[in-house]
């Protein structure tokens, strides 16, 4: 991967520079909303967190007696498909928004919007979970206070975003997920080395981030970056897991004896 030398000012103010060959598109030209419900209530439950994205309620499960919800029923709530954005219109501003793997259903509240041709959802995801645009979507919140903030579509539409050739998409996905293999390994690395308070992990954590708006927003070419293969797996630290638990175990420990009353 190399710097991009050679930028031009765009004409918003979100993005003052991009590279040459780029687009500015609002937004309402990259996807739209839908609004499909479920008659049944039978498919499967998602859920969404601004950390680890859409998931299978079920798995969220902590054990069986668990409820998926405590929805009377769900018929009504709204279909959701691979490759759609799922958006929390009350959290977009704190990155409430993702791109599903999975097919099923969520609740009524949340917006579902599909791409056009030619977008690589995964591209735009990264985007939109910048803090540039975090920032952005809360601009374009309506409401008092921040707990009461809702993105709603019509504002969502006319927010403006870079758009490289689909190609150049799908290049910069392929080397932000392989990166951020290579990130969630070291983590596991140096965690076993320096606990789980290991200082190391922010760092590594903010380089991710600032990697990634640099490559959403072209001030890195990788075009020509020829991806390698991974030759560390992080199921080789598994025989390690045995330091993580003692760990986990002399914390308990040291919080048993805070809470202990000295007679």
């Amino acid at each position: 991967m190399r710097k991009r030398e050679k930028l031009k000012l765009t004409n918003i103010s979100l993005i003052a520079e991009m590279p040459i060959g780029w687009e500015i598109k609002k937004v309402k030209h990259v996807l739209y909303e839908i609004s499909n419900k479920s008659e049944s209530g039978l498919e499967d439950l998602l859920s969404l967190s601004q950390y680890t994205g859409v998931e299978l309620k079920r798995d969220k499960k902590k054990n069986e007696n668990d409820n998926l919800t405590n929805a009377s029923s769900l018929i009504g709530y709204k279909i959701v498909k691979i490759n759609q954005l799922v958006n929390n219109i009350m959290l977009a501003w704190n990155g409430s928004m993702a791109i599903s793997n999975y097919e099923g259903i969520i609740s009524p509240a949340y917006c579902i919007y599909e791409f056009r041709k030619d977008y690589n959802p995964k591209f735009f995801e990264y985007l939109f979970k910048t803090e540039t645009y975090k920032a952005e979507f809360k601009r374009k919140s309506t409401g008092i206070i921040e707990s009461r903030l809702r993105l709603y579509s019509d504002k969502f539409y006319n927010i403006h975003c870079v758009v490289p050739s689909l190609e150049e998409q799908n290049k910069i996905v392929e080397f932000i997920e392989f990166k951020q293999k290579q990130i969630q390994n070291l983590i596991k690395y140096t965690n076993v080395i320096f606990g789980k308070t290991n200082p190391k992990t922010g760092l590594l954590k903010e380089y991710i981030n600032t990697l990634i708006f640099n490559l959403v927003t072209g001030k890195i070419d990788v075009r020509d970056y020829e991806i390698p293969e991974l030759n560390f797996e992080a199921n080789e630290l598994e025989k390690f897991n045995y330091l993580n638990e003692e760990e986990e175990e002399l914390d308990k420990v040291e919080e048993d004896s805070e809470g202990m009353e000295i007679e």
